[in-house]
This record gives structure tokens, C-alpha cells and sequence, in this order.
């Protein structure tokens, strides 16, 4: 805070001496106190204004900390404030994130993201009882937070310090302005490509290929270390790139490519993707997530004969068979790119195939392929398509991308799928 500029405005969470000292009262019996009673913060007389008392011991609705004099000595740091008041932090009016926010529990998640989306004013948001986020839970917030951004201020409440650090690792922070929350105690970073990739936005498609690679080297971790120019086995004529990495980076930059092409369809023409991945080596799980803030399955396949229904939930099923979104030919020409559009059903496969599954919204549906679930959420949408991947890493290496591709090869020209796709 610049002392010539008594008049600017300070969020609460950015004063890190005080931040902690005023949690504390706002779990304390000052609650009790009525509004605008006057109490001291060592020797500082301040005056707290709550919207309302609330029960329990949750902190109060509605903070204002006034001080007569304008300025605020808390031990050794000086920091100016406006001599009426420092900003609101509107707790009142703050939409309360769960627990969790990520595949766990979706509905939770696009819940969260629909109130934000539908928010008239500035957004606030109570990070007091969040305590999980995964890869799925940060790229779509991410995504949301772009967006909102370019018209609104953000702030996040109350975060703790260790999520606060995990996101800062995971770059949810980067190039964005959160207010209410403290990045100035951050430690050194590692290179750990092989367990995550950090939050990275596609907007161009030759960004694509490089995306694909990183996920599927933090998938695979120590599965492999080779890269594609080490020598081959002279049984298989494969290395460790093309038995692992080779197959996942080709569903996946399918995957990739057609996110981005499909996403900016009806005018979409600024669609992105948002990627991120995370390998868990206590529970041998790898969690990635692939969002885009696009038109959505039902407007992409709404005139492809294989959606029976017009309905979010039934544009997902049919995006999920072989080849419906593929772009090929003169269709290829006008979207700018070409896939086979086997990638979604691929990686579903391999998930499925290693111990675990993709979870996809879009609209205002949700299909689940580990549990083989479809359901419609109601007034919860994602105005995009959002897909949280999981599967057991341990179990790739017992997995033939060949036997898992799609059997009806019709329309394409012999010798175009010249990889050898498979992990054994």
C-alpha cells in the first residue's frame, strides 16, 4: 500500500500481520457485540458493522474496520487506509464454496460455477470450509475466472494458506487478478513433469500437440523416461515412447484438437481450452481435466442423427461414439482442422480399461463412464464441456490401445492410422 494514497482500498487477506489476529475476532464474542460498537485492536480503536449476527461460530456477515485516524500500526508494518473505512468484504452477500470442488462431487462444483455465472455484482467468494480441490475443480474455476474477469472483480475469502499454495503451484493464480489472497510466501518450485501439468490454457490449435505430450508424460510418470528418438528393442521394435507415451499422446491431441475446433462453433470464435493433470502417488491415481468454455455438445451434434433426443445429457452419449465429431474433408477445410474424432471415445476407453473413467458436463447434463450414469442437473450448466479423466496408473502397462480403438474404420484411407498403438 502506497502511503501518498491514503484513499486506496485494501483487502483484509492482503495485510498477512493481521490477517490471522482478525479471523480470530471474527470467531470470537465480539459476535455478540451490537452493531457498530466500538472495540480495540491493540491499540487501535477500530469499529466492526455486521449485516446481521449469525449462529455458530462461523465469522460474521458484512465487516467494515474503521479507524479515526486513517492509519493502522500493527506491529512493525504501517498501512494506510481511508480515513472513513476500510472496503467491505461483503460476507453477506459471498457465495460459500463447499468442501470440495472437482470430480468427487460435480454437481457441487457447476452449482457453484452457475451461481457466479448469474451474479449481477462483484463476486465474492467464502473459502472457509473449501478443503479439496482437483484438477477438474481447478480448470473449470480457471475458465470461469477468465471469463468473469473481463467484467467483474473477484475475491476469494478466508482460503487457507495450504491451498493457497497448492493452486499458486498448479499456476490457477497466473496472469489473473484474485483479489484476497496472500501469494507473497511462496517457496521454490520443483520440476515434476512427471506427476502434473500445471493449469494451460489452448487457444491455437497447433498448441495441441505439445499440450498432449505433457499430459501423457505426467500420466505415465516413471513408466517411462525415454524420449521418441531412443533406440528401439530389437524383439518389438518399440522403445518405452512408443509402447506408453506414444499411444496417449495421439487420443489425447485428438482429444485436444477437437475440443477446440467444436468449441467455436456458433460464434465461439474466442473458445479456449484448459488443461491441467495430477498424478497421486498415495492412492496410484492419475486425475486430469480438459475444459473448454465453448457451445457445448448439444450445439455442435444437434442435426447428427445419432443424438436422439435434443438434450444436453444425449448429446454427450452420442459425442461419445466413434468418429460423430470427427472433422474430415471439406469439413475439415472450414473448422481449420482435421481429427479422426476418436480421441474422446479412445481416452474413455483407456480410462475405463486402467480402473477408471471420464466424467463429462455439458449443459445441463452429466454422464459418468465408470459408473454408467447419465443425469440432467436442472438449473446447473456449464456452457462449454468439461472432462475429468482418472485412471489407475499401474494399470496402463496391461492395456493394447489397438485392441481399444474403433473397429468400423470405414472412410478412412488404409495405412492413415500408422502408429503402433499399444502400451504392451
Amino acid at each position: 500500500m502506497n502511503a501518498d494514497n491514503p484513499q486506496s482500498h485494501l483487502s483484509l487477506a492482503l495485510i498477512p500481520s493481521c490477517f490471522d489476529r482478525i479471523c480470530s475476532i471474527l470467531r470470537s464474542p465480539i459476535l455478540n457485540q451490537e452493531l457498530g460498537h466500538p472495540f480495540a485492536l491493540g491499540d487501535i480503536p477500530l469499529v466492526v458493522f455486521f449485516g446481521h449476527k449469525k449462529t455458530g461460530s462461523d465469522s460474521a456477515c458484512g465487516i467494515r474496520l474503521l479507524s479515526s485516524s486513517g492509519q493502522m500500526k500493527l506491529g512493525s508494518d504501517s498501512v494506510y487506509l481511508p480515513r472513513t473505512c476500510m472496503q467491505a468484504i461483503d460476507i453477506e452477500n459471498a457465495i460459500v464454496l463447499p468442501w470440495g470442488l472437482g470430480s468427487k462431487s460435480p454437481r457441487d462444483l457447476f452449482a457453484v460455477c452457475s451461481e457466479i455465472a448469474n451474479c449481477p455484482q462483484d463476486i465474492v467468494l467464502d473459502a472457509s470450509a473449501l478443503s479439496y480441490v482437483d484438477p477438474l475443480g481447478m480448470a473449470t474455476m480457471r475458465a470461469m475466472f477468465e471469463d468473469q474477469l473481463t467484467r467483474k472483480r473477484v475475491s476469494i475469502q478466508f482460503l487457507s494458506k495450504d491451498l493457497t499454495s497448492y493452486l499458486a503451484r498448479m499456476d490457477f493464480f497466473k496472469d489473473i487478478d484474485i483479489e484476497g489472497v496472500d501469494l507473497s510466501s511462496l517457496g521454490k518450485r520443483n520440476d515434476r513433469s512427471g506427476s502434473l501439468v500445471e493449469i494451460t490454457k489452448i487457444h491455437e490449435h497447433h498448441q495441441a500437440e505439445v499440450a498432449a505430450s505433457r499430459l501423457a508424460r505426467a500420466i505415465t510418470g516413471r513408466l517411462t523416461q525415454s524420449d521418441p528418438d531412443a533406440p528401439v528393442d530389437e524383439h518389438t521394435g518399440r522403445n518405452e515412447y512408443d509402447s506408453y507415451r506414444g499411444p496417449l499422446e495421439y487420443s489425447l491431441k485428438e482429444l485436444l484438437e477437437n475440443s477446440l475446433t467444436h468449441a467455436r462453433r456458433e460464434g465461439r470464435i474466442n473458445a479456449a481450452v484448459w488443461i491441467t493433470c495430477q498424478f497421486y502417488p498415495k492412492l496410484n491415481i492419475v486425475r486430469m481435466a480438459i475444459v473448454d468454455n465453448g457451445c457445448g455438445f448439444l450445439a455442435t451434434l444437434k442435426e447428427h442423427p445419432e443424438v436422439r433426443e435434443l438434450t444436453d445429457r444425449h448429446a454427450i452419449e452420442a459425442a461419445l461414439k466413434p468418429r460423430v465429431s470427427c472433422n474430415r474433408g471439406a469439413m475439415a477445410k472450414i473448422l481449420g482442422s482435421e481429427n479422426q474424432g476418436i480421441g474422446l471415445t479412445t481416452t474413455a476407453k483407456i480410462a475405463g480399461a486402467a480402473g477408471g473413467g471420464l466424467v463429462i458436463i455439458s449443459g445441463n447434463g452429466m454422464h459418468d463412464t465408470k459408473r454408467q450414469y447419465s443425469t440432467e442437473l436442472g438449473d446447473v450448466r456449464w456452457n462449454g464441456v468439461s472432462i475429468a479423466f482418472s485412471c489407475t496408473r499401474d494399470l496402463l502397462p496391461t492395456i493394447s490401445i489397438s485392441d481399444l480403438l474403433p473397429k468400423d474404420d470405414a472412410g478412412i484411407e488404409e495405412g492413415e492410422l500408422d502408429l503402433d498403438l499399444d502400451f504392451r
